[in-house]
């Protein structure tokens, strides 16, 4: 519940954000004519279709479990984060460089570069405050509960990732617009459209990448399946660690599979209890984990 109360405020906070950002972004692109502002604002629409998905995807994922999945929903929160980055950034980006495209050939005369400049100075301000937030929100959850899921919290690394790409889209924009004020050759303008675009395809591939990989059954990474190996072989009638395989089934739970080689002559209760053992030490090194098997050689 901490996890999701977190992911919650943290999505919550930022979609408001970029609502209001996208409002005024969209309100200056059509007074100045800009394509660079302009594409600023189907980031920040991009951002606001995101959030609204991982706001239903957070709490779509954590319904209990019932008779047709066993394991619950978590899964579900890659599945929005995935159809987020495919469809959303996509589509816009795609927008974004026939918009620049078009007005490559037929070039407007920009109006108030100024009041353009300030909202994108604006937008990067408020992008790199969020960034602080999630950064420092983050570093404490890390501090009260490290552990392997916590690098897949897909709604906060997503509005980190969304945050990072905005500075930089607003980067590219501002620059754009101030060759403009100086040149006033407006092909530069349609230039930096182009290349949002081109960075809004890349978040898309960027963070439905991750969610496909979780989606296909990603599991522990060799470190960290290494340190558990070590850690086990270190308990009471444990000889030997033969095998680990493990699939997230979602930002708060995972699933371990163990065949674990015990010491010879144990007997049945012995070798119960081993089992025990290892299971209650695993699940307290790592709370995460939801569900651990473990399958005894003797």
């Amino acid at each position: 519940m901490l996890s999701r109360d977190r992911s919650y405020r943290t999505i919550s906070i930022t979609l408001v954000a970029d609502g209001l950002l996208f409002i005024l972004i969209l309100a200056i692109s059509i007074i100045s004519s800009s394509e660079a502002v302009f594409s600023e604002a189907l980031y920040q629409l991009s951002d606001v279709a995101s959030g609204g998905l991982l706001l239903y995807a957070v709490w779509s994922s954590m319904r209990p479990a019932d008779e047709a999945h066993h394991f619950g929903y978590g899964l579900d929160r890659f599945f929005w984060s995935f159809i987020s980055g495919v469809f959303v950034f996509s589509v816009n980006g795609a927008l974004s460089i026939l918009s620049g495209i078009f007005e490559l050939f037929h070039g407007r005369p920009i109006r108030e570069i100024g009041a353009s400049i300030t909202v994108l100075l604006a937008t990067v301000a408020i992008s790199t405050a969020s960034l602080m937030y999630i950064l420092a929100r983050n570093r404490a959850a890390q501090r009260s509960r490290p552990g392997a899921l916590q690098q897949y919290h897909q709604g906060v690394r997503t509005v980190l990732v969304q945050d990072v790409m905005s500075i930089v889209s607003s980067c590219v924009a501002l620059a754009a617009l101030s060759v403009v004020y100086y040149t006033h050759l407006t092909l530069y303008d349609s230039g930096a459209a182009v290349v949002n675009g081109v960075l809004l395809l890349i978040t898309g591939i960027v963070l439905s990448s991750e969610s496909r990989e979780l989606l296909i059954g990603k599991g522990l990474n060799r470190e960290q399946l290494r340190k558990i190996s070590a850690y086990l072989q270190s308990l009471p009638n444990v000889n030997r660690v033969r095998d680990i395989k493990s699939i997230y089934l979602g930002p708060e739970s995972l699933l371990v599979v163990l065949r674990v080689n015990f010491r010879d002559g144990l007997t049945t209760d012995q070798l119960e209890q081993s089992i025990d053992i290892v299971q209650v030490a695993l699940a307290k090194e790592m709370p995460e984990l939801k569900h651990v098997i473990v399958e005894p050689e003797s």
